[in-house]
Protein backbone atom coordinates (compact mmCIF):
# COMPACT_ATOMS: atom_id res chain seq x y z
CA UNK A 1 0.00 0.00 0.00
CA UNK A 2 1.16 3.33 -0.96
CA UNK A 3 2.40 5.49 2.64
CA UNK A 4 0.17 8.84 2.62
CA UNK A 5 2.06 12.22 2.00
CA UNK A 6 3.81 13.38 5.49
CA UNK A 7 1.64 16.62 4.29
CA UNK A 8 -1.73 14.76 4.68
CA UNK A 9 -0.39 12.57 7.72
CA UNK A 10 -0.09 15.80 9.97
CA UNK A 11 -3.17 17.56 8.62
CA UNK A 12 -4.79 14.28 9.82
CA UNK A 13 -3.02 14.20 13.10
CA UNK A 14 -4.50 17.49 13.57
CA UNK A 15 -7.47 16.50 13.40
CA UNK A 16 -7.39 13.64 16.01
CA UNK A 17 -6.31 15.97 18.30
CA UNK A 18 -9.46 18.25 17.70
CA UNK A 19 -7.94 20.79 15.13
CA UNK A 20 -11.67 21.22 13.17
CA UNK A 21 -10.29 24.14 10.62
CA UNK A 22 -7.71 21.33 9.49
CA UNK A 23 -10.51 18.50 8.70
CA UNK A 24 -11.73 21.15 6.15
CA UNK A 25 -8.59 21.15 4.37
CA UNK A 26 -9.02 17.55 3.79
CA UNK A 27 -12.84 18.20 2.82
CA UNK A 28 -11.23 20.77 0.53
CA UNK A 29 -8.83 18.64 -0.74
CA UNK A 30 -10.61 15.57 -1.55
CA UNK A 31 -14.09 16.93 -2.00
CA UNK A 32 -14.23 17.14 -5.77
CA UNK A 33 -12.96 14.16 -6.82
CA UNK A 34 -15.17 12.01 -3.95
CA UNK A 35 -18.09 13.58 -5.34
CA UNK A 36 -16.79 12.94 -9.19
CA UNK A 37 -16.74 9.16 -8.20
CA UNK A 38 -19.60 9.39 -6.45
CA UNK A 39 -21.56 10.54 -9.27
CA UNK A 40 -20.40 7.84 -11.31
CA UNK A 41 -21.15 5.08 -9.12
CA UNK A 42 -24.79 6.42 -8.22
CA UNK A 43 -25.43 8.33 -11.53
CA UNK A 44 -27.96 11.19 -9.68
CA UNK A 45 -25.59 14.72 -9.06
CA UNK A 46 -28.25 15.29 -5.76
CA UNK A 47 -27.53 11.79 -4.10
CA UNK A 48 -23.79 11.92 -4.85
CA UNK A 49 -23.75 15.22 -3.02
CA UNK A 50 -25.60 14.11 -0.32
CA UNK A 51 -23.36 10.85 -0.28
CA UNK A 52 -20.36 12.65 -0.14
CA UNK A 53 -21.60 14.96 3.20
CA UNK A 54 -22.54 11.22 4.68
CA UNK A 55 -19.27 9.99 3.86
CA UNK A 56 -17.08 12.97 5.41
CA UNK A 57 -19.26 13.58 8.76
CA UNK A 58 -18.57 9.29 8.75
CA UNK A 59 -14.84 9.90 8.12
CA UNK A 60 -14.61 12.80 10.79
CA UNK A 61 -16.64 10.30 13.90
CA UNK A 62 -13.84 7.79 12.74
CA UNK A 63 -10.64 9.94 12.45
CA UNK A 64 -9.23 8.22 15.88
CA UNK A 65 -9.00 4.80 14.02
CA UNK A 66 -7.70 5.87 10.96
CA UNK A 67 -3.66 4.64 11.54
CA UNK A 68 -2.70 6.30 8.43
CA UNK A 69 -1.45 3.12 6.84
CA UNK A 70 -3.61 3.67 4.08
CA UNK A 71 -3.49 7.10 2.02
CA UNK A 72 -6.40 8.76 3.69
CA UNK A 73 -8.34 9.19 0.45
CA UNK A 74 -8.16 5.36 -0.22
CA UNK A 75 -9.95 5.33 3.59
CA UNK A 76 -12.69 8.06 2.09
CA UNK A 77 -13.33 5.91 -0.64
CA UNK A 78 -14.32 2.98 1.23
CA UNK A 79 -16.39 4.68 3.29
CA UNK A 80 -18.06 6.37 0.53
CA UNK A 81 -18.18 3.13 -1.25
CA UNK A 82 -19.83 1.48 1.70
CA UNK A 83 -22.41 3.80 1.91
CA UNK A 84 -23.38 3.52 -2.03
CA UNK A 85 -23.65 -0.33 -1.30
CA UNK A 86 -25.76 0.68 2.11
CA UNK A 87 -28.49 2.98 -0.09
CA UNK A 88 -28.92 0.68 -3.08
CA UNK A 89 -29.61 -2.34 -0.80
CA UNK A 90 -31.80 0.41 0.68
CA UNK A 91 -33.00 1.11 -2.53
CA UNK A 92 -33.73 -2.67 -3.61
CA UNK A 93 -35.82 -3.13 -1.09
CA UNK A 94 -38.01 0.14 -1.52
CA UNK A 95 -40.55 0.03 -4.69
CA UNK A 96 -39.49 3.63 -6.57
CA UNK A 97 -42.09 5.42 -8.32
CA UNK A 98 -39.83 7.43 -11.34
CA UNK A 99 -41.47 10.95 -12.54
CA UNK A 100 -42.10 12.51 -15.99
CA UNK A 101 -39.19 14.31 -15.33
CA UNK A 102 -36.75 11.73 -13.86
CA UNK A 103 -37.02 9.80 -17.32
CA UNK A 104 -35.95 12.94 -19.04
CA UNK A 105 -33.52 13.42 -16.60
CA UNK A 106 -32.24 10.21 -17.31
CA UNK A 107 -31.63 10.97 -21.05
CA UNK A 108 -30.21 13.64 -21.03
CA UNK A 109 -26.25 13.49 -21.41
CA UNK A 110 -23.64 12.96 -18.06
CA UNK A 111 -22.81 16.63 -17.10
CA UNK A 112 -19.16 15.63 -16.55
CA UNK A 113 -17.03 14.42 -19.71
CA UNK A 114 -15.09 11.12 -19.26
CA UNK A 115 -11.56 10.46 -19.20
CA UNK A 116 -10.02 10.79 -22.84
CA UNK A 117 -8.36 7.90 -22.46
CA UNK A 118 -11.50 5.84 -22.50
CA UNK A 119 -11.62 6.70 -26.41
CA UNK A 120 -10.43 4.35 -29.03
CA UNK A 121 -10.79 4.13 -32.82
CA UNK A 122 -14.21 3.46 -33.00
CA UNK A 123 -14.80 7.15 -32.28
CA UNK A 124 -12.65 8.33 -34.63
CA UNK A 125 -15.72 9.42 -36.91
CA UNK A 126 -17.49 11.09 -33.93
CA UNK A 127 -16.68 14.44 -32.73
CA UNK A 128 -14.74 14.25 -29.21
CA UNK A 129 -17.73 15.99 -27.62
CA UNK A 130 -20.07 13.14 -28.99
CA UNK A 131 -17.82 10.49 -27.91
CA UNK A 132 -17.20 11.88 -24.79
CA UNK A 133 -20.92 11.74 -23.95
CA UNK A 134 -21.44 8.82 -25.16
CA UNK A 135 -18.57 7.26 -23.17
CA UNK A 136 -20.36 8.39 -20.06
CA UNK A 137 -23.44 7.16 -20.95
CA UNK A 138 -21.99 3.61 -21.93
CA UNK A 139 -20.60 3.59 -18.44
CA UNK A 140 -23.51 4.43 -16.58
CA UNK A 141 -25.20 1.64 -18.09
CA UNK A 142 -22.82 -1.11 -16.62
CA UNK A 143 -24.27 -3.59 -14.05
CA UNK A 144 -23.06 -1.78 -10.54
CA UNK A 145 -19.75 -3.88 -9.71
CA UNK A 146 -18.40 -3.65 -12.73
CA UNK A 147 -18.83 0.26 -12.62
CA UNK A 148 -17.40 -0.04 -9.46
CA UNK A 149 -14.38 -1.53 -10.21
CA UNK A 150 -13.75 0.23 -13.90
CA UNK A 151 -14.27 3.76 -12.28
CA UNK A 152 -12.10 3.39 -9.49
CA UNK A 153 -9.09 1.78 -11.91
CA UNK A 154 -10.01 4.48 -14.95
CA UNK A 155 -11.41 7.50 -13.33
CA UNK A 156 -9.70 7.72 -9.78
CA UNK A 157 -6.88 6.13 -10.83
CA UNK A 158 -6.51 3.85 -7.41
CA UNK A 159 -3.62 0.99 -7.53
CA UNK A 160 -5.25 -2.21 -7.71
CA UNK A 161 -3.75 -2.93 -3.95
CA UNK A 162 -5.47 0.63 -3.21
CA UNK A 163 -9.14 -0.27 -4.71
CA UNK A 164 -8.74 -4.00 -2.68
CA UNK A 165 -8.65 -2.44 0.34
CA UNK A 166 -11.46 0.36 -0.52
CA UNK A 167 -13.90 -2.42 -1.76
CA UNK A 168 -12.72 -5.50 0.35
CA UNK A 169 -12.64 -7.50 -3.21
CA UNK A 170 -9.48 -9.08 -3.89
CA UNK A 171 -7.37 -8.19 -6.89
CA UNK A 172 -7.91 -10.87 -8.80
CA UNK A 173 -12.04 -10.27 -8.82
CA UNK A 174 -11.31 -6.84 -9.11
CA UNK A 175 -8.96 -7.26 -12.82
CA UNK A 176 -11.92 -10.26 -13.89
CA UNK A 177 -14.39 -6.84 -13.31
CA UNK A 178 -12.48 -4.33 -15.17
CA UNK A 179 -11.98 -6.53 -17.84
CA UNK A 180 -15.11 -7.23 -18.32
CA UNK A 181 -16.09 -3.62 -18.17
CA UNK A 182 -14.35 -2.99 -20.63
CA UNK A 183 -15.59 -5.74 -23.28
CA UNK A 184 -18.70 -4.28 -22.72
CA UNK A 185 -17.70 -0.77 -23.62
CA UNK A 186 -15.96 -2.07 -26.48
CA UNK A 187 -19.13 -4.03 -27.56
CA UNK A 188 -21.43 -1.17 -26.93
CA UNK A 189 -18.73 1.59 -29.05
CA UNK A 190 -18.42 -0.59 -31.94
CA UNK A 191 -22.38 -0.65 -32.71
CA UNK A 192 -23.78 1.96 -34.87
CA UNK A 193 -22.58 5.65 -33.36
CA UNK A 194 -25.79 6.75 -32.96
CA UNK A 195 -27.55 4.25 -31.00
CA UNK A 196 -29.97 5.64 -28.49
CA UNK A 197 -28.59 4.79 -25.27
CA UNK A 198 -31.12 4.32 -22.14
CA UNK A 199 -30.27 4.99 -18.57
CA UNK A 200 -32.98 2.54 -17.55
CA UNK A 201 -32.36 -0.08 -19.95
CA UNK A 202 -31.16 -3.54 -18.27
CA UNK A 203 -27.29 -3.87 -18.86
CA UNK A 204 -25.94 -6.13 -21.72
CA UNK A 205 -25.16 -9.50 -20.38
CA UNK A 206 -21.23 -9.94 -19.91
CA UNK A 207 -18.90 -13.09 -20.03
Amino acid sequence: TVSPSDDEISIVHAVQRGDCAAYRVLVERHGPILYSLLRRLVRDPQLAEELAQETFVRAYERISIFSGRARFRTWLVQIGINLVRDRRRTAARTPKVVSLDELRERGAPASEPADERFLNDPLDSLSRKEALARVEREIECLPDDYREAFVLKHVENLSYNARAEATGNSVGSLKVRVHRARVWLRRALLSEPDREVSHGRTARSLP
